[in-house]
């Protein structure tokens, strides 16, 4: 595992192994240091046809698992994942949302902790 991402937990999963440039779809949830949830809203941007449950705590998206598509701690912290698996990540701020955090959402400097179940693979698009 890259430096700066830290498996807590892994439950895995009994579907296939994640596979880089294909499309899932997810269920995420992060916390800061402390034990306080990321609540996503609507206008974070960057994820049509998500969903948003517990008020705002848990997204459900679907993510390209590509480096220039999510944040490098997931990115990293998906090597290895199975479709049906969880795993609860500590990831450290050069991995996260760096100096800049998210205003309002996640502050400067930030280590989170990510939990991301695989549901599903997208399933691909078919030519027109």
């Amino acid at each position: 595992m890259k430096p700066g991402v830290e498996i807590l937990e892994d439950v895995p999963g009994i579907g296939p192994i994640v596979e880089r440039k294909h499309g899932y779809d997810v269920r995420l949830r992060m916390w800061l240091r402390r034990g306080d949830p990321v609540r996503w809203t609507p206008t974070l941007g960057g994820i049509t046809g998500a969903r948003l449950e517990d008020d705002g705590a848990t997204l459900f998206t679907t993510v390209r698992y590509h480096r220039v598509s999510i944040f490098p701690g997931l990115f990293y912290g998906l090597e290895g994942m199975r479709v049906g698996g969880v795993r609860r990540l500590k990831v450290a701020p050069h991995l996260a949302y760096g100096e800049a955090g998210i205003p309002d959402v996640i502050p400067p400097n930030a280590v989170i902790t990510v939990e991301v179940q695989i549901l599903s693979e997208e399933a691909p698009s078919r030519p027109a």
